[in-house]
């Protein structure tokens, strides 16, 4: 499996695309879809997974699933958020979904040749999860190198997310963490030097 990064907006939100037997799942697409589309180089995209809600994570979603046909998965518990440019902004900025999403459970998810374990981590967001697949977690905004996501946005949760955070110190510390922003680093590294993993 190939795991291709692109770097978008003022935020600088990671987008990944994981890309295996010439299919693609995108995991928070946002900035500008001819962008994402390019570097798919003609492979096409058979679903797109968003590990929260939040505005800078979900902006080119509805042109993508549109362009591709693919289905959206998002919890159940960022449906309000993410259809809501109100509630979804920071400042001028916000964003939000139009199209039909569908039910992501914690458990195991399989896509086309992709088999996922996805792990419900609200704290971030109510609805935050976790796509772990081989060797790979896919975090979102709930940990940063060196870092967490922020609480103070709407349906985030101080405790949920300290819950959240000690559950995550129970995985493998061997994960390769793929955050929302900022570099990849990994779950031995943060266990070791991330003051709120300790």
């Amino acid at each position: 499996m190939e795991i291709k990064s692109l770097v978008s907006g003022s935020f600088q939100t990671n987008t990944y695309i994981l890309v295996k037997d010439q299919q693609a799942i995108l995991i928070d697409p946002t900035g500008k879809k001819e962008k994402i589309i390019e570097a798919l180089h003609g492979v096409k995209a058979i679903a797109i997974l968003l590990t929260h809600g939040h505005f800078d994570h979900i902006g080119c979603v509805d042109d993508l699933s549109t362009f591709y046909q693919c289905d959206v998965y998002l919890h159940d518990n960022d449906k309000e958020l993410a259809r809501s440019s109100h509630l979804n902004r920071l400042g001028n900025i916000s964003a939000s979904i139009s199209v039909a999403t569908k039910r992501l459970k914690e458990g195991p998810l399989t896509i086309g040749p992709f088999h996922f374990d996805v792990y419900f981590t609200p704290g971030h967001t109510a609805g935050s999860v976790l796509f772990a697949i081989d060797e790979h977690l896919f975090v979102g905004d709930v940990i940063f190198q060196g870092s967490i996501g922020r609480t103070d946005l709407y349906s985030g949760n101080a405790s949920l997310m300290k819950q959240s955070l000690k559950f995550i110190k129970t995985l493998n510390e061997d994960y390769i963490l793929y955050p929302g922003h900022g570099p990849t680093t990994t779950l031995k590294e943060e266990l070791q030097y991330n003051p709120f993993l300790r």
